[in-house]
């Protein structure tokens, strides 16, 4: 596995100041509450926690196929009353990101998604991948038929945040820098959602595909090496 530092407040922070959160004048302006002014004012006693939580997902990691590719580190996601990022983005703001993204791609028989954002907050932390891959993990059906304890991190089930709503949040915070799941990366990904339901037998995911996000459905015992996850531990609410 490549060596990469874990999870600080230092690193953090800088990471959130060069965000699409922070970067994107169509998403700054959406957001009623700035996740990195938010995340500079906390304390060591919330920070302290988030980094153990960081550690304890990366030794998760350690011995995973494609551990090497995966960037752990602290996601926002907005409230679906703010952003809803299970669903498709204006191509406005898309192409705030990159200049070649175009209108998102949704397969309309997806359904609403799961919402990790408790309703009287403006959004949640989550530590998890935030890098442009996530890590192998086996089918949606191994993943989902596996035995809880595989997935157990600090008494947190992993595979809860494995949703749509994450990875599109993800997609969104990568900014201009890269787009996770993208054919122009060193190796071209998707992203199973085994948070999410399976819908008419089918598993959903996430890719950026000739310059569309690309929210997909597809056969649910895939384990290619492709078929990446994000595993996902709650951190706090905004």
């Amino acid at each position: 596995m490549t060596t990469r530092p874990g999870l600080t407040a230092e690193r953090e922070v800088a990471r959130f100041e060069e965000t699409g959160w922070t970067q994107a004048l169509g998403l700054r302006t959406l957001l009623p509450n700035d996740p990195h002014r938010f995340l500079s004012r906390q304390g060591r006693r919330w920070w302290g926690r988030v980094e153990t939580l960081g550690g304890e997902l990366e030794k998760w990691l350690a011995d995973k196929r494609f551990a090497g590719d995966v960037e752990v580190g602290l996601l926002f996601v907005p409230s679906v009353r703010v952003l809803d990022t299970r669903q498709p983005v204006e191509a406005s703001i898309r192409r705030q990101q990159h200049p070649d993204l175009t209108r998102d791609v949704f397969d309309s028989r997806l359904d609403a998604g799961v919402d990790a954002v408790q309703d009287n907050a403006e959004g949640a932390f989550f530590v998890t991948c935030v890098g442009r891959y996530g890590v192998s993990a086996g089918s949606y059906q191994q993943i989902r038929a596996a035995e809880a304890v595989n997935f157990d991190v600090a008494d947190n089930d992993i595979r809860a945040g494995m949703t749509r709503q994450l990875w599109g949040a993800r997609v969104l915070q990568a900014g201009d820098a890269f787009l996770p799941d993208c054919e122009h990366n060193e190796r071209w990904t998707f992203t199973l959602f085994a948070g999410d339901e399976l819908i008419d037998g089918l598993a959903q995911s996430g890719t950026v595909l000739k310059s569309r996000v690309r929210f997909r459905l597809g056969k649910s015992n895939r384990g290619i090496g492709s078929a990446r996850v994000a595993p996902a531990i709650f951190a706090g609410h905004l």
